[in-house]
């Protein structure tokens, strides 16, 4: 299937005459779409280690269109047209082949169907500053460093008053019985911690928040968000301050700012040297519990790192209970991209993450072929 690129101007006119069948996929990240995006579009829920195992080439539709309406409309050939935009790439034939537009639109190309695929030439930017109508604005929770000298409860004060994030729709959540996974908003919710019976606290963010009253277990660990950032050092201090609070009888919640990247990596590191899972076990954990979870690559490197450390100290023992689906996921990549034909059109699956030990694909598969993007004139 042929992938054109429009303009500005072509999209409004789509958005006009054909907004319920015209489908809009942002492949920005998470917080850029969050912030500000066209109305009605929806984000592409891609994993940095999911596009890295894609190598370019096409994944299963339910990691590029997560929304279900949406996705069973494609399907069903309701959509016309599917609109696929970054954050200003001016054209097509710009974008790089490890990009995230790029796998979408690859993906998307080999959809059986009507519809037309096509590329926004300048990306959102561009459209923004032309059609600001056409766009929603929120403003976020400022979580960024506080400038003017206030106490850090202060912040905890502000964030716990304010409307709560778009990525924290829900409470925190729970990965084993003692142990709660969520953001700051979740940690400033004096009755989200009461209702869990939350006693401690464990802050993995840049920013001290200790509480004022006491009454919790506190510990901060100082850790960025970013690719250069160690966050392995600290595995073991956390996972020894989660095992007291567990053997005091108590509730721990791991929090970050988003409980997005760093919250998630300690939450994994925890459950891989406990119940001695691999990073695929324990990734999926995780996100079956919290969808929005996603982990810089850096740190999932960190974690591939600390996999291969507790697989040869320890030889695996029995998976708890929330993890039981999880070891059946089956693998959807291997070197040449293999599918179960039945599966991919009709089930979703929890996306694999480890690099070390794939399953086996299972007899009576198809080879999924890929062929080249091309723009019309």
């Amino acid at each position: 299937m042929k992938v054109s690129s429009i303009d500005g101007r072509n999209l409004r006119k789509i958005i006009r005459k054909e907004c319920g069948r015209c489908l809009i996929v942002d492949c920005r990240s998470y917080f850029s779409f969050s912030s500000s995006s066209i109305r009605g579009s929806v984000n592409v829920n891609l994993n940095s280690v999911v596009v890295r195992r894609s190598r370019g080439g096409p994944v299963p539709l339910q990691f590029v269109i997560p929304d279900e309406k949406a996705l069973f409309r494609l399907r069903e050939g309701s959509i016309s047209a599917v609109v696929a935009l970054d954050d200003r790439t001016p054209h097509l034939q710009k974008l790089k082949k490890d990009s995230i537009a790029h796998i979408v639109i690859n993906s998307l190309s080999h959809l059986a169907g009507s519809a037309s695929i096509c590329f926004l030439k300048g990306g959102y930017d561009n459209f923004h500053s032309q059609y600001p109508e056409l766009c929603t604005e929120t403003k976020s929770v400022d979580l960024s460093e506080d400038e003017s000298g206030r106490s850090v409860n202060s912040h905890c004060d502000k964030l716990a008053s304010h409307h709560k994030p778009d990525y924290d729709q829900g409470r925190p959540v729970e990965i084993l019985p003692f142990l709660y996974l969520g953001s700051a908003y979740h940690a400033c919710r004096q009755d989200y911690l009461n209702d869990l019976r939350i006693t401690a606290l464990l802050n993995v963010s840049r920013r001290d928040s200790q509480p004022t009253k006491g009454q919790y277990h506190y510990k901060w660990i100082p850790v960025e968000d970013s690719h250069t950032a160690d966050i392995s050092s600290h595995f073991q201090e956390a996972i020894d301050f989660i095992e007291r609070v567990k053997a005091e009888g108590g509730k721990v919640l791991v929090h970050c700012e988003a409980g997005i990247s760093r919250s998630p990596t300690i939450c994994m590191a925890y459950i891989m040297k406990t119940q001695r899972l691999r990073l695929e076990q324990a990734f999926d954990i995780i996100r079956q519990q919290r969808a929005i979870v996603s982990p810089n690559f850096s740190f999932m490197g960190q974690l591939l790192q600390f996999e291969s450390e507790v697989v040869s100290s320890t030889p695996p023992s029995s998976t708890p209970n929330k993890a039981s689906s999880a070891q059946e996921t089956p693998t959807f990549f291997n070197s040449d991209f293999t599918l179960k034909s039945e599966c991919f059109e009709s089930s979703v699956f929890t996306f694999p993450t480890s690099f070390l030990s794939p399953m086996p694909i299972q007899p009576s598969v198809h080879q999924f072929k890929l062929s080249p993007i091309t723009a019309l004139p």
